[in-house]
């Protein structure tokens, strides 16, 4: 087709209208152009890629050849993918809609290597952990994982420990509401929370209440050296 979308320039001077608006209507609920144009220049044709939710991403992981797999429970959403992509030229068939929420799918999936990972799809706790928990291991070292609306605060939360994991670097935050990561070493087990940094730092400033209660008691019972001991390892340890 002469108008056919070819690159991602197109897609974004005209996209297509895919979501239900609460108005009756359709609107586009995309990612932003930051994260599209970061998705763009990091896949080929033959990249395998998987994405939890569905929108012009979907278009654009067809768009360039990718080996794709697209979560969702949004049929209807599908269907009009499906309809733009064939009313454009735009070939699906290296996509693979697994239809379904991400909680029930992903862990029936052939676990493949994944060269990379968008996490969009439903975000009510405690769905994007879930998300992450049923792809990380299946991202290759060096693949890339991108977490999208990251201005909610199971987005904000996710982001800020898989940062402090040093299993993971930080590669650009991606405008106001996405932030993408490399996957720098494997994970050799399942971790426990006292070797998360994310969840010791966030249970530690969290505890007030516990430490009041242990400090006082101290104070209490004269045991001056424990509660210093423990006051300059606090301040040591203060991130």
């Amino acid at each position: 087709m002469d108008n056919a979308p070819s690159t991602l320039a197109a897609l974004l001077s005209d996209p297509p209208l895919l979501h239900d608006d609460p108005a009756g209507g359709t609107t586009s609920w995309q990612l932003s152009d930051e994260a599209l144009r970061f998705v763009d220049a990091h896949i080929q044709a033959g990249s395998r890629t998987l994405e939890t939710g569905e929108g012009l991403s979907t278009v654009l992981f067809a768009l360039r050849g990718a080996e794709h797999i697209c979560v969702t429970p949004n049929t209807g959403v599908v269907e009009r993918i499906r309809r733009f992509c064939s009313e454009s030229g735009i070939g699906l068939g290296q996509v693979t809609f697994k239809i379904g929420f991400s909680q029930d799918v992903l862990p029936r999936l052939d676990p493949a290597p994944l060269d990379l990972v968008l996490i969009d799809g439903g975000h009510g706790f405690p769905i994007p952990f879930v998300d992450w928990l049923y792809t990380a291991g299946r991202l290759r070292v060096g693949g890339l994982l991108i977490v999208d609306d990251t201005h909610i605060w199971t987005g904000d939360a996710l982001k800020r420990f898989i940062g402090a994991e040093p299993e993971w670097q930080l590669v650009s935050d991606l405008g106001a509401r996405s932030s993408a990561f490399r996957k720098v070493a494997e994970i050799d087990r399942p971790k426990e929370w006292n070797d998360q940094p994310f969840v010791v730092r966030a249970s530690e400033h969290g505890d007030w209440g516990g430490k009041l209660r242990r400090g006082m008691a101290m104070l209490r019972r004269g045991d001056f050296r424990t509660f210093r001991d423990r006051m300059s390892e606090y301040v040591t340890r203060r991130p």
